[in-house]
């Protein structure tokens, strides 16, 4: 009777198995004997894996998609796809923890532009982002900025979150206000009304992701206030930022919750939905929660019926908004680097997409711009607002390039300190503006 394994311990079914590959193996320099002393089935027969990190959404929905992508892509191409998602404000952490140790997910979302920090330590898609443009026509010109250093695409423009700002319609009537405010000046008098009333503006000013950047970066423009100039010299010592300070601290005091100043991107959205304030800077997640929940009003209504979407207040220089755009990149550490590109060329494909936004029911936009113009938005049409402000925003770093350094003075938070040194009463005008100076040069040079 035959034995049931050779002498290096190997069943004769596994013999039998890998025999039906050995030539393909010894055309490429491996021949049986490799196969038996390695005691395990070749390289290209084990199972394909991917680990694509990315946020938990405001938009419950999203994450469902995402998920089921993830699923039917990686049973149609034989592969284990592992979709982990985290806390927005925990991503920072978490992506410089694996691009220091040269290990972790495969993919990884970044916001704003936090992965230039890492560019060199990136995979290059500019071949993937050119073929979309290609088909797809051309990117939002912010989100594009983020996504590129030195000429190359280092992530993927994926989607773009919209922030305008979403207001108690009912809260204003009460008070005597009649239209939203077309200035920042008349929010100030007409917030100081609706805090009368008890239900003021709602703002963080905290060390959070999305509505403090959302807020801080569009409120300086309008004033024309810029962190360094073209060439990159830190220019935001004058009267522009000084008067920005100044009107903030009146617009805090008289018109805004103290209480803005710790908030996380999810305290405002319980703020809102509680009550408690009359109107604050933020995404649609607030109207979906309202709408999805059917959350009723302190009349028994369906509270969407009293919600507006409403643009920036215009400042000295005029309307600006800030709109964070979210990229996927791929760690050059990666071992399934073309694995991780055949996903993101399908994941970004129309059908994908379009089902992936409309799942999300228009929490965000793409980055690419022909879908401004997707059946999406008659399929929500409240949030129209937010779709017809998306082309109003600008990189961060302007009027410098959206560098490295502009990604740490956003994740360092020096722009949103400086506002809130000010509304905390932690410093003056002319003190916060000069340690923001501080920090900028510190950051930028010079």
């Amino acid at each position: 009777m035959a034995k049931t394994s050779t002498k290096r311990g190997i069943t004769r079914r596994d013999f039998v198995r890998m025999a039906g590959i050995a030539t393909g193996m010894a055309a490429a320099g491996a021949g049986i004997e490799g196969i038996l002393a390695s005691r395990r089935a070749p390289a290209f027969a084990q199972e394909r894996s991917l680990h694509f990190l990315l946020w938990k959404n405001f938009s419950p929905p999203a994450d469902v998609e995402i998920l089921r992508q993830g699923e039917e892509w990686g049973k149609q191409s034989k592969v284990n796809v592992k979709i982990e998602q985290i806390n927005a404000n925990d991503l920072p952490a978490r992506s410089a923890a694996a691009i220091e140790s040269r290990q972790g997910p495969d993919i990884i979302q970044f916001f704003h532009n936090w992965q230039n920090q890492y560019a060199d330590a990136l995979v290059d898609v500019t071949d993937i982002c050119t073929a979309l443009e290609s088909k797809y026509g051309g990117y939002i010109d912010y989100a594009k900025t983020h996504a590129m250093l030195d000429g190359r695409f280092n992530a993927i423009p994926h989607t773009v979150v919209p922030n305008i700002y979403v207001v108690r319609a009912s809260y204003m009537k009460a008070a005597g206000t009649t239209n939203w405010p077309k200035t920042w000046e008349e929010l100030r008098r007409e917030g100081k009304k609706w805090k009368a009333k008890g239900h003021p503006i709602g703002q963080t000013v905290g060390h959070t992701f999305g509505d403090a950047v959302d807020f801080t970066y569009p409120y300086l423009w309008s004033f024309g206030v810029a962190e360094r100039d073209e060439k990159g010299r830190v220019i935001i010592a004058g009267k522009q930022a000084l008067e920005a300070l100044k009107f903030f601290k009146a617009l805090w005091d008289d018109a805004m919750d103290p209480s803005g100043a710790g908030w996380d991107d999810s305290s405002n959205n319980r703020a809102f939905l509680s009550g408690a304030i009359t109107a604050t800077n933020n995404a649609p997640s607030i109207y979906l929660t309202a709408s999805n929940q059917v959350i009723l009003d302190e009349k028994g209504a369906p509270l969407v019926n009293d919600i507006l979407h409403v643009p920036n207040p215009a400042g000295p220089a005029g309307v600006f908004h800030y709109h964070y755009s979210q990229q996927l990149a791929i760690p050059k550490y990666s071992k399934n680097v073309e694995t991780a590109k055949e996903f993101l060329r399908w994941l970004m494909d129309k059908d994908q997409l379009t089902k992936y936004l409309r799942r999300a029911q228009a929490y965000h936009a793409a980055a690419l711009k022909a879908y401004l113009k997707d059946a999406m938005w008659d399929m929500f049409p409240a949030l129209k607002p937010f779709r017809d402000h998306i082309l109003e925003g600008r990189h961060v770093g302007w009027k410098g390039s959206a560098d490295a350094n502009a990604a740490r003075v956003v994740q360092n938070y020096v722009l949103i300190d400086m506002l809130a040194n000010v509304a905390t009463g932690k410093m003056v005008p002319e003190e916060s503006l000069k340690w923001a100076e501080g920090q900028l040069k510190s950051i930028y040079g010079g």
